[in-house]
């Protein structure tokens, strides 16, 4: 077990206030609206388990736990809260249970879950605490932990004839008897017999009464046991089960028990006794336990946060924290300093679930979300699996997964969907042409916009902005029959980069298309790029990342490995020479292989200020490769850093502030980085920390450059301590010269030379030895 500091992040109701980053730290963008369990304290505090962290309501203000403040995950799963020691306990999807003093602001993680060899999954499903023990249903059975020192006391693994290993997913005590909701029918046993015992449980499935079904919620009060599937309610009088009418159509998520009846919650409908009350277009999830007081009934929601409920008002009201409105980002991209992102091309199988997969536009600090629950014009055209995004001069572009895509006025907010009802886009062929999946977007010049169908018959497309329609292009003839169009780069010479594959899924290379005069596809020009040495050298035919760095050189990013093309602009129309990709050679002599990140499985690129290159991955976190590519400045991971997940979906900077924008498959955080935007003309530089303290500092920040210097450090009688190269508006040094020695005190000056000759910045800083 380990124990972390716990601070706590104070928000508003409706904006999040930020500081500036200091470089070198991160921070997170969670969302914290869907809510997975839900406990209140003695004070009467709510606690919530959301898909982004902790969120605290103490009737007057919202708070929010993150892993930045000391969670192990920010998509807790299950919450439970112990009064005699005022603890939390939250489970996670990989077993792994923290456990929050709420007194002294620590964090001690249990880990005898997560470890457990004798199962694959082991995610904890349900917490609840009773008598000095936590009992945690997991995905292979009921494990039991003492409150006090945090040990395994126990586990349940066979609840009667129920197969060993069933996973459990939700528990309930009463009248010292456990109700386990299992996979396959539901477990009732006696806590005064030694309950690791299986005969000492009595099965409720279709060998004795019941069914062999996934069973979500149970509970029993007054002589009654009432039980839910994912599809129908059933109540147990002690010698039957049968279908329970009182809930009607609506299937129950949650029960909880008052001093007089049962409340239970549905998707739809919130149920006091049998009292039904709608809940509109809100989603219930899961009700406060044990609620005594039906004057208020308190519960979680799939997308508004905290539900209340005034029984003598008969008035919902919500608790919604500020944010994005999911934890799922894809395709980010900046425009000045806004940021506009996707949710997800997945579907989770669930309408109502998905009607939330829309795009956010974030800018000043405060998040704006829009998707089928709050924009009625999304819900009439069904868009949704928002995954691409564009921006032109007036509008923004987001591109879905079969639905076509959005044109958003950057001033006025107006939307226009463009559709297969209403437009030329068509999706595939031999799937559905009206299900355009819009895989690659991207803008040419800030007025014209380009789009990929993906596999589709005319895959690509072009608009003016402003135009009402859309012309549509044949694939190229230099693609075989075979070859189908997926993904989307345009440079700075105006070719598309159209990443290739199979209608398998597998990478069959690249299309470097120029379209010469975009209203004449008669006089588009295409080279199709391949494995082959002689015809692209690509490490892989797999391309999933293409960018552009500040010399003009394309790079790609594959799913084994990395290249570069010195003159993109050569390729189309040239030889073997001119159409083979450079791959990255190893500064390290030494290293196993020759070039660099040769296995690295690219799942996105970037490029800051200083022409370093953020490549994310497949579960193996990132690199921030130098200007050439030959060596790794950096690398983030779970273990060495704030990095909350290695599965890396989506890189964007913004080159104005140098934060680097990270999505990944548990949501969003940033890291402040160093480079910045140039200065057009340099004068004075500002140099921090000043003074710079060895004690206490490590790195000198310079800021106010143009974009390629020589940094020179002279002491007040000149001479020059020190002397390095710069890209970017901004660098750093370690305070040290030459030889890396910590200089003496004093002032020393700061002289930054434009390469050109043509600009000259100076600043000053007072060094404490």
């Amino acid at each position: 077990m380990r124990a972390l500091i716990l601070s706590i992040l104070f928000l508003s109701a409706c904006t999040t206030h930020l500081m500036a980053q200091s470089p070198g730290t991160w921070k997170i963008y969670p969302s914290l609206r869907t809510i997975n369990d839900i406990v209140s304290d003695q004070e009467n505090n709510i606690w919530a388990a959301t898909q982004g962290g902790i969120l605290k309501y103490d009737r007057l203000n919202i708070s929010q736990f993150t892993t930045q403040d000391g969670l192990s995950r920010p998509d807790s799963r299950s919450i439970t809260y112990d009064p005699l020691r005022q603890q939390l306990f939250i489970g996670y999807v990989n077993g792994l249970i923290d456990v929050v003093n709420t007194g002294n602001e620590t964090v001690t993680v249990i880990e005898d879950i997560e470890r457990a060899s004798n199962f694959t999954s082991k995610g904890v499903n349900d917490l609840l605490y009773y008598q000095n023990r936590v009992y945690a249903a997991t995905d292979f059975g009921i494990v039991v932990i003492n409150a006090d020192e945090y040990f395994v006391i126990e586990s349940y693994l066979q609840l009667g004839d129920i197969s060993r290993g069933t996973a459990i997913r939700d528990i309930y005590i009463n009248n010292d008897s456990l109700y386990a909701a299992t996979a396959a029918g539901v477990g009732v046993g006696s806590l005064a017999d030694d309950l690791s015992v299986n005969n000492n449980w009595i099965s409720y499935n279709a060998a004795n009464g019941f069914e062999d079904r996934l069973v979500e919620a149970v509970i029993n009060y007054d002589g009654l046991t009432y039980a839910s599937t994912s599809d129908a309610n059933f109540v147990f009088d002690g010698n039957t089960w049968t279908l329970n009418a009182n809930y009607g159509s609506s299937v129950i998520r949650d029960y909880q028990i008052n001093d007089t009846l049962v409340i239970a919650l549905a998707e739809s409908e919130l149920f006091i006794g049998d009292n039904a009350i709608g809940l509109g277009l809100n989603r219930g999830t899961v009700l406060v336990p044990d609620q005594n007081d039906l004057d208020e009934i308190t519960f979680g929601t799939l997308n508004n946060g905290i539900g209340n409920y005034d029984n003598e008002g008969s008035a919902f009201s919500y608790i919604t924290p500020a944010g994005p409105f999911l934890n799922l980002f894809a395709g980010l991209n900046f425009d000045g300093e806004t940021l506009i992102s996707g949710s997800t091309q997945r579907s989770s199988l669930n309408f109502r679930t998905d009607q939330a997969r829309g795009y956010y536009i974030y800018r000043d600090q405060e998040w704006y979300n829009f998707n089928q629950l709050n924009v009625p014009l999304l819900r009439q055209t069904n868009f949704r699996q928002v995954f691409r995004t564009a921006e032109t001069d007036n509008y923004y572009y987001f591109g879905s997964w079969g639905q076509g895509i959005v044109r958003h006025d950057k001033v006025t907010d107006e939307i226009v969907v463009f559709n297969e009802a209403n437009s030329t886009l068509r999706g595939w062929p031999a799937d559905s042409e009206t299900f355009p999946v819009m895989s690659g977007l991207q803008a040419e010049n800030r007025n014209e916009i380009w789009a990929v169908s993906r596999f589709g018959g005319t895959p690509l497309y072009y608009q003016q902005e402003g135009d009402e329609d859309w012309l549509a292009f044949n694939k190229d003839a230099a693609v075989s029959n075979s070859d189908e169009y997926f993904g989307l780069f345009i440079d700075s010479n105006g070719f598309k980069w159209i990443s290739l594959q199979s209608t398998t899924n597998s990478g069959t290379g690249l299309l470097v298309l120029d379209t010469g005069n975009p209203s004449d596809p008669s006089d588009d020009r295409g080279e199709k790029l391949t494995s082959s040495p002689g015809d692209g050298n690509l490490p892989n035919e797999q391309v999933k990342a293409i960018i552009e760095d500040l010399n003009n050189e394309v790079w790609i990013g594959t799913e084994r490995g990395i290249a570069r093309f010195i003159f993109p602009d050569l390729i189309v129309g040239g030889g073997p020479n001119e159409k083979s990709a450079q791959w990255l050679i190893n500064a390290d002599t030494c290293a196993t292989s020759r070039f660099l990140l040769r296995d690295i499985n690219v799942s996105t690129m970037a490029v800051n200020e200083a022409n370093e290159k953020w490549v994310g991955s497949v579960n193996q976190g990132i690199y921030v490769l130098n200007e050439d590519g030959s060596e790794i400045i950096m690398r983030f991971t779970e273990e060495n850093s704030p990095l909350i997940s290695d599965n890396i979906q989506s890189i964007a900077i913004n080159d104005i502030s140098g934060e680097v924008f990270i999505a990944t498959d548990q949501g969003l955080q940033s890291y402040q980085g160093v480079s910045i935007r140039a200065e057009n003309k340099m004068k004075d530089l500002k140099v921090y920390p000043n003074p710079f303290n060895y004690s206490m500092n490590d790195q000198i920040f310079i800021e106010g450059l143009s974009p390629s210097t020589t940094i020179r450090i002279l002491s007040v009688d000149g001479n020059v301590f020190n002397e390095f190269p710069a890209q970017g508006g901004r660098t750093s040094w370690d305070g040290r010269d030459f030889n890396g020695n910590r200089l003496a005190s004093g002032v020393y000056f700061v002289v930054a030379l434009s390469d050109d000759g043509e600009e000259k910045g100076i600043g000053k800083v007072v060094i404490i030895r």
